[in-house]
């Protein structure tokens, strides 16, 4: 008898402290105070709140998730806030320190304040160019049709892609390739147009060894990796001899905003609206993940070991393998077209759209040609102005004691260092900001008209 009642009170005491452990651990996990970092990460890096959706699963700040984002274009803003110093060819000049931290602001004096994508094709804005049928031999467009479409997505773990909206255009004309070196030279010669970079001295690079972006001193649509033709005593000469031939068909690069804005002033053209460029990327589906999806492969990157566009494969930015045929630029036109028979639209380069950016525009969206957030609307970054001038051959950083005040301008289509783990920002409703006179060895744009 004692033992049975030993035996009974010791199941008692066991099932007991199984309880109380349960009790104790569940409170933990619902009720534990969220880390300073985790709070941190509770933000986006353009210093607004996620309002992820409760289906979408957040994943845990980590070191590797940091690493992830590096390509996001939402986050390579803050990778440049941080950046104290920048790298540099060891025989191009000194090291650049110091510079004024950008921030988000809002000015009352504002750089292109006045500037609509739509402005473009007035007389009294645009440049002359002495032969379009020269440029129209070289950049075909293609005439689409217009009409109602689903725009954004109300499943995107990013804030600024939802929610998914309707959206009516009028038909218009794009450009079925990207802005090439090739036509952007045309301009070039006859204008003498001078590109932010070139004034400036400098543009951004992704520095594979470190792993961020840098700011390289020579750097150019005319040098766009910081190669030896820099060196070449006349570059312009470089390029018009053939030295500098093999790049004319690849995508122009390092080129603002503001320089993309100018090459469609002088063409007769302007830069897509967002919901042009996204309605030109689904290519006529109701529902389309990436660019060159068609109604039986909707999602799939890639068929018999085909891909379908220039991207990156393998995790950033640990390496690239390069399977697509490309471990860099590709030259337009290297993939196959989409349904609207445009190449490209996916990977390859980042691409400007005449848009200011705001992060709740959607939510604000008319219905009928959508041209983005008014000026006072749209959000906006103040730069140091920071220049690089030559002296007895070595380049000088000189800071000047002002900074402007500039519009983030929409992105779209991702490039050749997109990735899987970066959010691929080659899905068709992926959206990118950046201020519109900065610019990057994978940023440049098409034209419509």
């Amino acid at each position: 008898m004692d033992n049975i009642i030993i035996k009974t009170l010791a199941w008692v005491a066991l099932f007991g402290v199984v309880l109380w452990l349960l009790w104790y651990q569940i409170p933990l996990d619902v009720w534990q105070p969220v880390p300073l970092s985790e709070q941190a990460d509770a933000f986006q890096t353009d210093g607004f709140p996620k309002d992820i959706a409760p289906s979408i699963e957040q994943p845990q700040p980590s070191l590797a998730r940091e690493r992830q984002k590096m390509d996001s274009m939402q986050s390579r803003w803050t990778q440049i806030e941080r950046s104290n110093s920048y790298n540099m060819q060891p025989d191009r000049g000194i090291r650049l320190t110091g510079e004024q931290i950008p921030r988000l602001a809002g000015a009352s004096t504002i750089a292109g304040a006045s500037t609509s994508p739509h402005t473009a094709n007035t007389a009294a804005s645009r440049l002359s160019i002495a032969d379009r049928s020269q440029l129209d031999a070289i950049a075909p467009m293609v005439l689409l049709p217009g009409g109602t479409f689903r725009m954004g997505s109300d499943t995107a773990a990013e804030r600024d892609q939802r929610p998914a909206h309707q959206v009516r255009l009028s038909p218009f004309k794009m450009d079925a390739y990207q802005v090439t070196n090739r036509q952007f030279q045309m301009f070039v010669q006859e204008t003498q147009y001078e590109t932010t970079a070139e004034r400036i001295g400098w543009s951004f690079i992704f520095d594979h060894e470190r792993k961020n972006w840098v700011r390289m001193v020579g750097v150019n649509w005319r040098n766009p990796s910081g190669s030896s033709h820099s060196h070449h005593p006349n570059v312009r000469a470089a390029l018009e001899s053939g030295i500098m031939q093999t790049m004319l068909d690849l995508p122009v690069v390092h080129v603002s905003w503001d320089d993309a804005l100018a090459f469609c002033r002088w063409s007769g053209k302007r830069l897509p609206t967002e919901a042009e460029w996204e309605f030109a990327a689904k290519g006529g589906l109701i529902e389309s993940v990436y660019p060159w999806d068609v109604p039986n492969r909707i999602g799939q990157r890639q068929e018999n070991g085909q891909f379908f566009a220039n991207y990156w494969q393998g995790r950033f930015p640990d390496g690239d393998t390069g399977a697509d045929g490309f471990l860099g630029l590709a030259p337009v036109g290297s993939f196959p077209a989409n349904r609207y028979g445009l190449f490209d639209m996916g990977g390859n380069i980042w691409e400007w759209c005449g848009d200011r950016y705001a992060v709740d525009y959607y939510r604000q969206s008319p219905l009928d040609n959508p041209t983005g957030p008014l000026e006072a609307d749209g959000q906006t970054v103040t730069l140091a102005r920071l220049t690089i001038r030559q002296e007895q051959g070595e380049y000088i950083s000189e800071m000047i004691n002002e900074a402007d005040t500039v519009y983030l301008r929409v992105l779209r289509g991702g490039s050749f260092l997109s990735a899987e783990n970066t959010d691929a920002g080659y899905r068709t409703t992926a959206r990118g900001s950046q201020p519109q006179t900065l610019s990057f060895q994978d940023v440049g744009f098409r034209c419509v008209e």
